[in-house]
């Protein structure tokens, strides 16, 4: 279980990481890389923004299986 949600964390900070500085990303990414510890947002930045994005999913997950428990009892 903590495996598949591990991959899900991953596979959305790569995700949010490219698509936020896809310019970046392409042009120079070691760069990047070496410049968050003088981010504006801190060098934990990435995480806490996919850990947000990450809980914000979860919810979204229990409540839909909390209707669909709902509306389709035996």
């Amino acid at each position: 279980m903590w495996i598949k949600e591990l991959k899900i964390f991953i596979f959305l900070f790569v995700l949010l990481s490219v698509g936020m500085h896809f310019s970046v990303w392409v042009s120079h990414p070691l760069a990047h890389i070496e410049a968050l510890s003088n981010a504006s947002m801190g060098i934990w930045h990435p995480i806490f923004l996919t850990l947000l994005v990450y809980v914000l999913i979860m919810l979204l997950r229990l409540i839909v299986k909390g209707i669909r428990k709902l509306l389709f009892r035996k």
